[in-house]
């Protein structure tokens, strides 16, 4: 081998060995002497094998019978053609190279083996791998956090809506709502709700309520949209029109979003949003589907809690029927018995006093044939019973007038006369220690119900004779003062009855005329009195009212009751 060959190859970078027919190293560069050590010592295939132990092959293209003692090295070194193959080198227990080995022939005579190190070249191809891996992983990762975090805005923002319209029960306002919310997720410039009805579609809300104005207003799409709706399918398109009926277009170009709120499994009306954005996320129209569930699900609640509302409000208005018959089956019933039993004791009364009445006259005139002196007593005498007589008769009189059970229609009264008839019948608890003040003012007569208002006049009289008595029972020297007036303002006609006993406490004022409330002892009330009053009342279509405490107008009463009944007839037209 000449020294320029050796020349050449001396100052190669890669390790190279050169060997003869017998296997003997002719040579070896310091390249090689520095990887895989000094093996001129060494002959033959000890050299070989000394160098084969650590060496692990990764790929070769040579064929051998018997794999497990193949070796590439030898196999380069044994055979006469070229030969290409790639090696794994393990140097010590952490240093590892790979080679590429190419081996061919001189002349026959030697064998030259390159190890080419290609491990920095595979550690970058490992590092290159292993980047796209990351690269690869990375990609996933975002997608995958992109996801997550698109998920979490989306429960996000669900539950804010929830939880803003899912407490709404009333209808409106949850509409209202879901509007608003849709107008800010998908920033929107304005929306509406249209109600389905017959084939069609009424807008009935607004968001803002600058629009309000197209409330009522009806608007149309396309038989294929309509259905889709139908379906429960959220429909997305830009658009320059808001719907295929409106004959105004758009200024600009916009997307319309229509959100379809089922109820009941069918359609119950389209929520309408208008945004300027040109792309609708993958994430919005997912979000679009949960708040279309949510509004659709609020609005079942909303439902079944206005049907439960109603049927509340139904059985409310029963349970008031039926207390109003009650006092009215208990007020018909004490003045049917009132009535019998006045009636009754009237006759009872008449016959007696027809037959003193008749001897009160017989008597009068057989005083003028008496003695003068005694004449003059028994005159006298004759006169006390005269005014007995005639008070007897005025009491019974006014018991039958004021009972009067064949009066169910309306009669024109005077409402004065009618006063004075109730007066007439407590003037045995007010003609002693007690002060009547009488103020009427001229009115026409009224189209009433006499026998019922007289009890309404009696009850509240009878209330301040008792107030005013239970202050006597403490001051026997207390005049207790009653004023009754009368007016007529503005086509009503206005009762006022003022007493100056005790008032009306304050925590009992808001109960006075609830059925079964009484502030009188066990046995002296039974609650329904004003309860009653009220009721007749409002069967004129009038109203009571009372105030109690410090009167500015009439600072010398403690309590005043007012009753206001119209003169109109359309308005005094009793139920």
């Amino acid at each position: 081998m000449s020294n320029a060959l050796i020349n050449f190859y001396h100052n190669l970078e890669e390790p190279i060995i050169i060997y003869d027919k017998k296997l003997d190293i002719l040579y070896h560069n310091i390249s090689f002497q520095k990887i895989f050590g000094d093996y001129n010592a060494l002959k033959g295939t000890d050299c070989l094998k000394k160098l084969n132990y650590r060496f692990s092959y990764r790929m070769c293209f040579l064929k051998s019978e018997d794999l497990k003692t193949y070796n590439p090295v030898i196999s380069a070194i044994n055979k006469e053609i070229n030969f290409t193959t790639y090696v794994t080198y393990q140097k010590d227990e952490d240093k590892i190279f790979h080679f590429t080995i190419k081996a061919f022939s001189v002349k026959s005579r030697f064998r030259i083996v390159y190890f080419y190190d290609i491990t920095d070249e595979l550690e970058r191809e490992k590092l290159k791998e292993e980047n796209e891996r990351l690269r690869i992983q990375n990609i996933e990762f975002a997608h995958t956090n992109s996801k997550a975090q698109n998920q979490a805005v989306k429960m996000a923002l669900l539950n804010r809506i929830s939880i803003s319209i899912k407490n709404e029960l009333d209808i409106k306002q949850l509409i209202e709502k879901s509007l608003k919310e849709l107008s800010i997720v998908f920033g929107a410039n304005k929306g509406y709700f249209a109600e389905y009805n017959k084939d069609n579609f009424i807008i009935k809300y607004t968001y803002p309520n600058v629009f309000a104005p197209q409330i009522g207003e009806k608007v149309t799409y396309s038989k294929n949209l309509t259905d889709d709706l139908h379906a429960g399918i959220n429909s997305i398109q830009p658009c320059l029109k808001e719907h295929e009926g409106a004959s105004i277009p758009l200024l600009n170009s916009t997307t319309r979003i229509i959100m379809p709120i089922v109820k009941d499994s069918s359609l119950y009306g389209i929520a309408v949003i208008f945004t300027p954005k040109k792309e609708i996320s993958a994430l919005e129209r997912e979000l679009l589907v949960g708040i279309s569930m949510v509004v659709s699900s609020s609005l079942i609640q909303a439902s079944l809690f206005h049907q439960i509302s109603q049927k509340k409000e139904e059985l409310e208005s029963t349970i008031k029927e039926l207390k109003e018959t009650q006092l009215q089956l208990i007020n018909s019933e004490k003045m049917a018995s009132l009535g019998q039993l006045v009636a009754s004791v009237a006759h009872e009364i008449n016959t007696p006093l027809g037959a003193i009445s008749a001897n009160n006259e017989i008597m009068g005139k057989v005083f003028n044939k008496l003695d003068s002196n005694k004449n003059e007593i028994l005159k006298e005498i004759n006169l006390v019973d005269k005014e007995a007589i005639k008070r007897i008769t005025t009491i019974v009189q006014s018991l039958k007038r004021f009972v009067r059970l064949d009066e169910t229609t309306l009669q024109e009264a005077n409402i004065n006369s009618e006063l004075d008839l109730t007066l007439d019948l407590i003037h045995h608890k007010t003609k002693t220690g007690f002060e009547i003040i009488r103020d009427w003012g001229e009115i026409p007569l009224v189209n009433c119900y006499p026998n019922m208002l007289n009890q309404v006049f009696l009850n509240i009289l009878m209330n301040a004779v008792h107030s005013i008595e239970e202050i006597k029972n403490n001051n026997s020297e207390y005049l207790g003062k009653i004023k009754l007036k009368t007016r007529i303002k503005d086509d009503f006609l206005y009762v006022e009855i003022l007493d100056n006993g005790g008032g009306i406490n304050e925590k009992n004022r808001e109960n006075i005329f609830q059925p079964g409330f009484t502030t009188k002892k066990k046995g002296q009330g039974t609650g329904l009195g004003l309860a009653i009053c009220k009721k007749i009342i409002e069967k004129h279509k009038g109203e009571i009212s009372f105030n109690s405490g410090v009167l500015e107008d009439e600072p010398d009463y403690k309590t005043i009751f007012r009753i206001k009944i119209p003169l109109e007839s359309e308005k005094n037209t009793c139920e």
